[in-house]
């Protein structure tokens, strides 16, 4: 039995029922690394209330989270007045389907008092502010488990609950950097390279849902609950685990490898519809490698005999191979690959992969979904495929408080009362 009375083996039996279905969460988060998380909890049944300051948070309409800072009362007024006729950013709603929206102002006292009885009754509280905020806001673990003692609170860093860093505003471009991301991408000879992807938000969101997991999975052994943190510092170090844990046992560091891998040719190369990429060129594939393209007197040339010189001669073996490899489409060379038996894939462009490609339509990699303002939209399907309980996406992105009345008179308010509470 979990602390909401529900038979979590009984609901399990159920047909049709989703693994974190019964599960409540508040979620307060910001920017994109929580409320994907969020987002994924929603996908396997949990009910996702997400939390929003009444004019939104500035992600919706495509600004970065904490920007209002950095305005003018006045550029600030007349910037939000525009953004009333923008349509919610698809970043935004890529990581935000399956909440209700909650707009309200939590620092005033009668709202602290509504959110109070939704975390009576709620298993996990997340959000995304830097140390001290919730304290403020009357908030905080220890606040809320007064109320509800077994309840799962799990705070997003950007840099941690303590240390130096701690109070500063974290962001996936800010952790590439702590984290050396971006010291070691590109080429030898190239500027320092940032990963043009939110790669540790994405990542992040996946390991926040593990912690939430495991946290849950605790208070049903046990009755108990509890706070949790996670931050993007460690994520990024967890996303590099294998390179950073070979320097810390072996103090082997890895090369900037740029457009080849660190044993070129593997890696990436262009021919002539597009780039492909293969890792079965380099150590004893070479001699297949160049048989196969047609350079078999590069064999045993002195410059590219083995994996470490052809490395030092990167170049002048790109410049000798680049010519010949475009002479030919991709599928022409994954017949030639093939039949020497090595490996050569291509390097698909977005419209290619979500065409959709018959491998992800096979998979379900991309699903679609009705959106009052914007109708039918696609979205990423889901990653965990379950064979008993599988998730399914649940609601469209909310629009800016769409639930709000909704969820009050859930709460207990009256018309009227929700009519005084307007601001």
């Amino acid at each position: 039995i979990n602390h909401n009375g529900c038979d979590t083996n009984k609901r399990q039996r159920g047909k049709g029922m989703l693994p974190l279905e019964g599960i409540k969460v508040l979620d307060f988060s910001l920017a994109m690394m929580a409320p994907l998380c969020a987002m994924m909890l929603g996908d396997m049944g949990a009910e996702v209330i997400k939390v929003e300051r009444i004019q939104g948070e500035e992600i919706r309409k495509g600004r970065g989270a904490g920007t209002d800072a950095m305005y003018t009362k006045e550029q600030l007024e007349e910037l939000m007045k525009r953004e009333e006729l923008l349509p919610d950013w698809a970043h935004w709603m890529a990581n935000n389907r399956n909440k209700r929206s909650l707009a309200i102002d939590v620092r005033q006292e009668k709202v602290r008092e509504i959110i109070l009885k939704l975390a009576k009754d709620t298993d996990v509280v997340l959000h995304s502010f830097r140390p001290g905020t919730m304290d403020k806001l009357g908030l905080s673990y220890k606040d809320i488990i007064k109320i509800n003692p077994q309840v799962i609170y799990c705070t997003v860093y950007g840099f941690g609950a303590s240390g130096p860093f701690s109070h500063r505003i974290g962001g996936d471009l800010y952790t590439q950097a702590l984290t050396g991301m971006v010291n070691h991408m590109g080429g030898p000879n190239v500027p320092p390279t940032t990963i043009p992807f939110i790669f540790i938000d994405h990542g992040g969101a996946m390991l926040t849902a593990y912690g939430l997991m495991l946290a849950l999975f605790h208070r049903q052994r046990t009755g108990e609950g509890q706070e949790l943190w996670i931050n993007q510092t460690d994520v990024g170090m967890w996303l590099q685990a294998t390179e950073i844990g070979s320097y810390l046992i072996d103090g082997y560091i890895r090369k900037k490898t740029g457009r080849g891998g660190e044993f070129p040719p593997a890696g990436a190369f262009q021919v002539k519809d597009g780039p492909m990429v293969s890792w079965f060129t380099a150590g004893p594939f070479w001699p297949q490698f160049c048989q196969a393209v047609g350079l078999e007197h590069l064999i045993n040339d002195p410059r590219f005999e083995n994996d470490e010189v052809r490395y030092e001669h990167m170049e002048e073996l790109y410049a000798i191979l680049d010519p010949i490899l475009q002479t030919r489409t991709r599928a022409e060379w994954q017949q030639v690959f093939k039949a020497a038996r090595l490996r050569v894939d291509p390097c698909l462009t977005y419209e290619e992969l979500c065409a959709p490609h018959p491998q992800v339509e096979a998979n379900e990699g991309i699903i679609t979904m009705e959106h009052p303002i914007r109708g039918k939209i696609r979205m990423l399907g889901l990653p965990v495929k379950l064979t008993k309980t599988p998730g399914k996406p649940q609601r469209h992105p909310p629009l800016l408080g769409e639930h709000t009345t909704q969820i009050l008179l859930e709460t207990g308010y009256s018309q009227e009362e929700i009519a005084q509470l307007e601001m």
